[in-house]
């Protein structure tokens, strides 16, 4: 067994709006046709005002940190080996794929591009998946039952809470409402939003941890897993649009995977195709939220997007005043980017991709830094 803090916990959809309890109703049917036990209960047990929820019981909370390490322990107690801080170059195929790193070349029968968005794949996937971020906050509480429970609302906005712990005490974790990765000017808002919301609906105390996470949707919620061109790229497989559900899609779409590898059937194949049909109209490119006319707009701890002839610059104004430019275009479809004032990013609005404030690259399927600029 993985030591992650498993428990069993309840698992609760719950609404504050009495018009939507018909949605719970009919969402607790559809759940028990596939043969899952569900109830409808007047209320969550939530410390606020509820008009209708959905309950499964005994559903597994765990630590998914702790887990990861967990996986990967079994890893290399089986002999795998992993290696860190080895960026995927290039993925190519000659008698069998080969994957270029940094610091050496992997020759293998089978490569899987499990990398959120995938930075290559035979078959496009930023068209056919929606970046989308949430800001989260984990804060400090006396009694780790006053909620006792896994609860994600239906309501626009709608916020999910669950308990945790550090080494330091009990967490109860707070998610607000999903936004489009780089297409809100003001991320740092969000949070304030979703710490008033907390505070005003639950019992807790300092904030301990914060922060804003990245997953891709897909139009009809399923994941891509799978290969998406078996017969011109066999054994290249890929895992992405986990819609915010990446442990149970993650470990699904792994375990998938490692049927097709190992030559057994898998029921969830078909589901999961990469290469579905999927609409057209589905992902939405968005534009920089950053655009300033004058250098002098941009306050110390902040940055913006200047329009110089045909070129933006990135700039970023560290607190001693001094700026500090890059190009405003993503290296990987050519989207202008936007300043994410909470992490101190430059966030890409089309495709989700993420660079630091000085360009480096945090998160694909940009694989390049954004290029140096001059003011």
């Amino acid at each position: 067994a993985i030591p992650c803090d498993l428990e069993a916990k309840d698992a609760y959809t719950y609404t504050c709006d009495a018009s939507r309890r018909a949605a719970i109703v009919a969402e607790a049917e559809a759940a028990r046709q596939v043969g899952l036990d569900a109830d409808v209960l007047e209320r969550a047990p939530l410390p606020f005002e509820t008009a209708a929820a959905l309950r499964f019981s005994d559903q597994a909370q765990f630590n998914p940190a702790m887990y990861l390490v967990g996986l990967a322990q079994a890893v290399t107690a089986g002999g795998g080996r992993i290696f860190e801080n080895s960026r995927a170059i290039s993925i190519g195929e000659a008698s069998r794929w080969r994957v270029v790193t940094d610091s050496g070349t992997v020759h293998a029968e089978h490569v899987v591009v499990a990398t959120n968005m995938t930075v290559k794949s035979p078959v496009g996937m930023a068209n056919r998946t929606q970046p989308r971020c949430h800001t989260a906050m984990a804060f400090r509480i006396e009694d780790p039952l006053a909620v006792d429970g896994m609860f994600i609302g239906i309501d626009d906005p709608t916020h999910s809470i669950r308990t945790g712990r550090d080494a330091e005490s009990p967490l109860l974790v707070a998610l607000g409402p999903k936004f489009d990765t780089g297409q809100d000017g003001d991320v740092a808002r969000r949070f304030v939003e979703l710490e008033q919301w907390a505070r005003m609906n639950l019992p807790v105390g300092d904030v301990a941890w914060r922060w804003c996470n990245e997953d891709y949707d897909t139009a009809d919620r399923v994941p891509y897993a799978g290969e998406p061109d078996p017969d011109k790229a066999s054994g290249f497989h890929i895992a992405t649009g986990f819609n915010a559900w990446g442990i149970t899609n993650g470990t699904a779409a792994g375990t998938m995977i490692a049927d097709l590898i190992c030559a057994r059937s898998s029921p969830w194949q078909g589901l999961y195709d990469p290469a579905r049909s999927y609409p057209e109209d589905f992902h939405r490119n968005g534009r920089s939220q950053s655009i300033v006319s004058s250098l002098d707009d941009i306050v110390p701890g902040m940055g913006g997007v200047i329009v110089r002839g045909d070129e933006k610059i990135a700039a970023w104004r560290d607190t001693e005043g001094v700026l500090h430019p890059v190009s405003a275009t993503c290296t990987h479809k050519g989207c202008t980017v936007t300043w994410n004032n909470a992490d101190n990013t430059w966030d890409c609005p089309c495709h989700g991709s993420i660079f630091a404030a000085d360009g480096t690259v945090i998160h694909g399927p940009a694989r390049k830094p954004l290029a140096p600029a001059a003011l």
